[in-house]
């Protein structure tokens, strides 16, 4: 099943990138991922099938960049 994460980022591009960088160090799948400029918004799906949400979540909630956490 395909999850739907919004996350607000504080910096913009600066922070899409770092957490971008992070779920890939981190060996976690995303299906895709966009950002939003005008609102600072990202955008995540992943496959629970495959990614853990919890995984995601956590890793995430660690960062600084990101001010708050939607799952939809």
């Amino acid at each position: 099943m395909k999850i739907n994460v919004y996350a607000n980022l504080n910096q913009g591009m600066d922070s899409f990138l770092r957490v971008a960088m992070t779920l890939r160090r981190k060996e976690l799948e995303v299906e895709s991922m966009s950002m939003s400029a005008e609102n600072s918004g990202m955008h995540l799906t992943i496959n629970d099938e495959t990614t853990s949400l919890e995984d995601v979540i956590n890793y995430m909630r660690k960062l600084h960049d990101v001010s708050d956490l939607k799952v939809m």
